[in-house]
């Protein structure tokens, strides 16, 4: 119910600002229009009926008769549309070992998204005001949402606006018979085979950096945050703080593939991405040991 609210007060923010951007639009191109109002009701419901009915809709009904059988490049939205790259994974003995680890690298866990939370979020958008554990919006892998998210402002207020990101999800055995949910799940056992262990958990990653505060989706034209499109350097600095906080065993590359490059949600970013996901194997043990402000 909570979520169901957040998303209905999400929603009706973002409708309020269409509206604005309808209003601007329609006096700019029809300033002495006596049928201005009409053009505007036009303009409006078409656009509400496409970015909030027709497009996720249809989106949802294209993922009832297409099942994947290969591991996601990428993880999806809830309607389903391409998002951040799949580049990464750790191991770790439990979920507790993973939140120390980045915690101690500098990093915030994100809070969970609740009605109370995502104000706060928006609040600290619009007025640039502190909230370092800002909740992540849901991203889906294997179905289902993230687990855990950590985040790294990058803005001086340490507001929401700008920020690295990395959601994980836990790889576990799969719930259902589908055979597309199998073949997810024996995939990365294959792949991580040689560093699993009895008592270890897999985390699978997807890491990207927010870098401004309001961007649109191409697909929906629902607004959203704006990315870097270079995903694998933001792969790259979140393992560059676990190894600097002492906490990385080994890491380690999956096979090679050729460079990628796909649209995600946001309509000015293309991710461009090596293809690889990088392996980390935290260490057994864990230091309470921060990044120094000159490392």
């Amino acid at each position: 119910m909570i979520r169901f609210l957040l998303r209905l007060l999400w929603r009706s923010i973002i409708f309020l600002l269409g509206v604005i951007a309808l209003i601007i639009i329609v006096q700019t191109l029809w300033p002495n229009d006596q049928n201005r109002l009409a053009i505007f009701a036009a303009l409006l419901f078409t656009y509400s009926l496409m970015a909030y009915i027709v497009v996720p809709n249809l989106m949802r009904l294209f993922h009832v008769f297409s099942k994947p059988d290969r591991i996601p490049l990428y993880v999806t939205t809830v309607d389903g549309w391409p998002s951040d790259p799949v580049n990464l994974a750790i191991v770790a003995r439990s979920q507790k070992q993973l939140e120390r680890a980045m915690n101690n690298a500098g990093w915030y866990t994100a809070d969970a998204l609740t009605f109370r939370n995502g104000f706060r979020e928006l609040i600290s958008i619009l007025f640039n005001r502190p909230y370092p554990e800002a909740p992540l919006s849901l991203l889906y892998l294997f179905d289902r949402p993230h687990d855990i998210g950590f985040e790294i402002p990058t803005n001086s207020a340490n507001s929401a606006r700008t920020r690295h990101h990395v959601r994980f999800w836990r790889l576990t055995r799969p719930r259902t018979e589908s055979e597309h949910h199998k073949s997810h799940y024996h995939f990365w056992r294959r792949k991580l085979k040689q560093i699993i262990g009895i008592e270890k958990t897999i985390w699978i990653g997807a890491a990207t950096e927010e870098t401004h505060a309001v961007d649109i989706q191409w697909r929906t034209g629902r607004f959203t945050h704006g990315g870097s499109h270079e995903s694998d350097k933001e792969r790259d600095f979140i393992i560059s703080t676990l190894k600097k906080s002492g906490h990385v065993a080994n890491v380690s590359m999956s096979e090679s593939g050729d460079e990628i490059k796909f649209r995600g949600q946001q309509f000015r970013t293309h991710y461009i991405t090596d293809g690889r996901i990088k392996i980390v194997t935290l260490k057994p043990q864990l230091l309470p040991r921060k990044v120094s402000e000159d490392a």
